[in-house]
């Protein structure tokens, strides 16, 4: 297998994982905490406003303080190369701009949830006249979109991770 076979196939794994894992535990932390309770509204004690926003901000955090030091401590012990998509990849692009401190990078990447994802999301509630959700319908939305936001988001933050120190 070449490097870029290579390459490919650690992200896949490491989207596949971020991805799955955050569904399940995000689906079930919402079905925990919301089940046999009211509806969620926009606004009001049992907005889902605050939530989604919340998640967009810690949930990209949190990752990238987990997933970029552990992928550096693989690549530190041998075990993964440095990879690089080529300078084609947009991807590889955006991850090269991030600065090479974890926390800075991590809180860069809570931002774009926060200023990004979050209100995209909400859009997509607005355009498709959503005014209430029932907590279990939420906690299924919830584990979805987080898996989805992890598994796209673990992809730059691995490549952060593994850029070439040159």
């Amino acid at each position: 297998m070449n490097q870029s076979t290579t390459a490919k196939a650690h992200l896949r794994h490491e989207v596949l994982v971020g991805g799955i894992s955050n569904t399940f535990f995000n689906g079930l932390i919402a079905w925990l905490l919301l089940t046999g309770g009211p509806a969620l509204a926009w606004g009001g004690e049992h907005s889902f406003v605050v939530d989604v926003i919340a998640t967009a901000l810690l949930l990209p955090l949190i990752v990238a303080l987990i997933v970029i030091p552990l992928q550096r401590s693989k690549l530190s012990k041998g075990k993964l190369q440095a990879i690089s998509l080529g300078a084609g990849s947009r991807m590889q692009a955006i991850a090269d701009r991030f600065p090479a401190g974890t926390l800075k990078s991590a809180m860069l990447f809570g931002l774009f949830g926060m200023c990004v994802i979050a209100p995209l999301t909400l859009l997509g509630f607005y355009l498709f006249g959503v005014e209430n959700v029932s907590p279990t319908n939420y906690a299924i939305f919830k584990g979805v979109w987080a898996g989805v936001m992890a598994g796209l988001l673990v992809i730059p933050m691995v490549l952060i991770a593994l850029r070439d120190p040159q």
